[in-house]
């Protein structure tokens, strides 16, 4: 009995281990880097979560390039040593922080406010920043943490910011996502309540989801010359599940530092979307390795217009109860 569950468990492992290769071996086959060299000198480019994983790469490359750009994080030291480093690296002097908590609304707005006093341009806005926790919790704003930082707050930034952008048309709107979204298990309640127990893992899952929908919706509504798109990074080590359980992060972890794309591989598609020149009036689509591909079949119009819908009614009813909480 012994030797045969012996040779389950060895099975088993072989089976894993065989299923990790293929893994491996997808990827490198499949990854792409960005092959355009436009030069970005005169153009602005923020870029939320730009102080870390993928998002530092994608903002040093921007940088390489010649753009301005401005991290938009909460750790102000850690942001700060960011544009540092990029400068450094690069030698562009034209790296910025500013402080951006995405778990607040106030701070979503008092950021746009900031940034539309010091720079009289946009050219592209990258949502980058992401995350997901063990506890699930409620943001001070009433709203569910991992969906407010991952969607409703980039989705309030960006309307704050457009009146920018749309003035500084030819101009690009690029929303990172996950190809998690296709693991979602989202009810329109997890959105306008969040109250619904759910694991760490499904609700980064929805709050992608909510993401692709939402540039689906978007690029209906944006005149011509502003573009909106969404992307997957690829299977790469990130900061994302820095707040999961040490466990299921230790052994995430391991796996993706044996079998993912670097974290420079992971910044390629946002590279691609922010400055290739094919895609000048491309808006609407979801890209995978610098290329369009079909998100998951519940990705739908009609879908897509409910989540637009609430999340606006969401942010709308959020940002007037602030207010009038803050003038009492």
């Amino acid at each position: 009995m012994i030797v045969y569950v012996g040779f389950i468990l060895l099975m088993l492992t072989g089976l894993i281990l065989l299923g990790l290769v293929g893994i491996k071996i997808w990827i490198e086959v499949t990854k792409k880097m960005c092959s355009c060299k436009v030069n970005l000198e005169g153009k602005i480019v923020v870029i939320t979560g730009g102080n870390t994983g993928i998002g530092f790469e994608t903002a040093k490359i921007l940088a390489k390039r010649g753009a301005t750009v401005v991290i938009a994080s909460r750790n102000d030291a850690k942001s700060k040593a960011a544009a540092e480093k990029i400068t450094e690296v690069t030698g562009n002097p034209n790296i910025f922080y500013k402080h951006l908590d995405l778990g607040r609304l106030a701070s979503v707005k008092k950021f746009a406010e900031d940034f539309d006093k010091s720079f009289d341009r946009l050219d592209v806005l990258i949502n980058n920043a992401g995350f997901t926790e063990a506890e699930q919790r409620h943001s001070e704003d009433g709203i569910e943490n991992v969906m407010q930082v991952n969607h409703v707050a980039h989705i309030y930034l960006t309307n704050l910011l457009m009146p920018k952008i749309v003035a500084s048309k030819p101009s690009r709107i690029i929303i990172v996502t996950s190809m998690a979204h296709a693991t979602h298990k989202f009810q329109r309640d997890d959105l306008l309540l969040g109250k619904r127990r759910l694991n760490f893992w499904t609700r980064y899952a929805n709050s992608k989801l909510c993401n692709l929908l939402s540039a689906k919706a978007m690029a209906k509504r944006l005149p011509e010359g502003v573009t909106v798109n969404s992307l997957h990074p690829g299977m790469g080590k990130s900061d994302i599940f820095a707040k999961i359980p040490d466990c299921p992060k230790k052994i995430l972890y391991f796996i993706m530092d044996r079998i993912c794309k670097t974290v420079v591989e992971c910044a390629q598609t946002s590279v691609h979307l922010a400055c290739a020149p094919s895609l000048a009036s491309v808006s609407g689509l979801y890209f995978d390795d610098c290329e369009v591909t079909t998100p998951h079949h519940t990705v739908t119009d009609e879908l897509a217009e409910q989540v637009w819908t609430d999340t606006l009614s969401l942010i709308e009813d959020r940002t007037k109860r602030f207010e009038k909480i803050g003038t009492e």
